[in-house]
């Protein structure tokens, strides 16, 4: 029992004293803490205090680093390009005489594209959109706008060439349209619906003398097929590769197909253009022969040249040796399988030129060299 008692006295005794040491245990551990504390802030405290060392340590080494993404180089070409060429293409806008609550006013009739082929003001585009116009109003990249005179207009190649005072323009280079191949990346520029100012659309060339009729002529020539987006208002805008160069002057697209656009190869705007600033019209050779495609006259779609109809008494080609029946296989090296490619190779000659043709006469062919009169500007 006393030991019992002894050993319960002792315990009573134990719980009087235990929070006293409790307490004094726990404030010399805070203590210590906090002075421990207390060197680490006073050691480090710099480090702390500058979170951009924190952000500098957790940043992976400056050549570890993603940098921000850049376009595929095809991308790159086609940005550099778009940034060289788009300062040359123009807004053109022609008006007509108009009435508006009675009074006698100007009103606009169409819109289209435009491309300055010189910095000192020529611009080429297509006739059909200034034709018969009163007025021409070309906007530039920069918003200005000039009133333009049409130095001379050619309908059976849809061009025309036009004239704004102004100096110092940032011109295009027309290039080589012999040099296109099918496949090859494009670009249209224009303004599209007229509103759209300097849109640009990406194609390829989808096929290369596509044979265009002038409307109510036997005249044709070759086209460039794309299926780069053209709307109405991109026509007289340019074709670009992506040198840069202009292959072709927009003029159609084929309604109710998609995809089906139509560029004037640079060739022909060479020479339609260069002949109109010199001349005013286009100097075109004549030779005096009534022609249709061999195909169309047998019936069959594979044959190839151009058939001799009726040739005119008196004429360069009747003075050359043709006749009627011959078929027209050759202009100098230049294959001819259709009427289009005739009339593309003549516009490689002006009259008075000697002109060397190979035909096929009764199952035989031959060589005649004509020397061609001036044609009569037809309008």
């Amino acid at each position: 029992m006393d030991l019992e008692n002894n050993q319960g006295s002792h315990a009573r005794h134990f719980r009087r004293v235990a929070p006293a040491w409790t307490l004094f245990v726990v404030g010399l551990c805070g203590v210590l803490a906090g002075g421990l504390l207390v060197y680490f802030i006073l050691v480090n405290g710099n480090r702390l205090a500058d979170p951009g060392d924190l952000l500098e340590e957790e940043l992976p080494p400056a050549k570890e680093r993603q940098t921000p993404l850049q376009p595929p180089k095809d991308d790159l070409a086609i940005v550099e390009v778009v940034d060289r060429v788009m300062p040359a293409v123009v807004a053109v806008n022609s008006y007509v005489p108009g009435s508006y609550f009675g009074r006698n006013v100007l009103v606009q009739s169409g819109s289209g594209s435009g491309a300055v082929i010189s910095e000192d003001g020529y611009i080429v585009t297509n006739q059909h959109v200034i034709d018969d116009a009163a007025q021409i109003m070309v906007v530039t990249s920069d918003s200005r706008s000039f009133e333009a005179t049409v130095v001379g207009e050619d309908r059976l190649t849809d061009l025309a060439l036009l004239k704004i005072e102004q100096s110092g323009l940032t011109s295009i280079v027309l290039g080589n349209s012999e040099d296109v191949r099918v496949g090859e990346t494009v670009l249209a520029a224009g303004n599209p619906l007229g509103y759209l100012k300097h849109t640009v659309t990406r194609g390829i060339v989808s096929a290369l003398e596509r044979e265009v009729r002038a409307a109510q002529s036997q005249y044709a020539y070759t086209y460039i097929q794309t299926d780069a987006v053209i709307n109405p208002g991109n026509s007289g805008g340019p074709l670009v590769n992506l040198r840069g160069e202009v292959v072709g002057i927009n003029s159609a697209k084929i309604s109710g197909a998609e995809g089906i656009g139509l560029a004037i190869p640079a060739n022909t705007v060479k020479r339609v253009t260069s002949d109109l600033k010199k001349d005013g019209r286009v100097r075109r050779p004549q030779l005096g022969i009534l022609i249709q495609n061999l195909s169309a006259y047998t019936g069959d779609p594979t044959d190839q040249g151009v058939y001799i109809s009726k040739v005119d008494s008196g004429s360069s080609a009747a003075k050359g040796g043709l006749k009627a029946g011959d078929v027209i296989t050759a202009v100098g090296k230049k294959e001819v399988r259709y009427i289009a490619q005739l009339f593309d190779a003549l516009l490689s000659y002006y009259p008075g030129d000697k002109i060397e043709l190979t035909i096929e006469r009764n199952g035989h062919s031959r060589t005649v060299t004509v020397v061609p009169e001036e044609a009569k500007t037809e309008q």
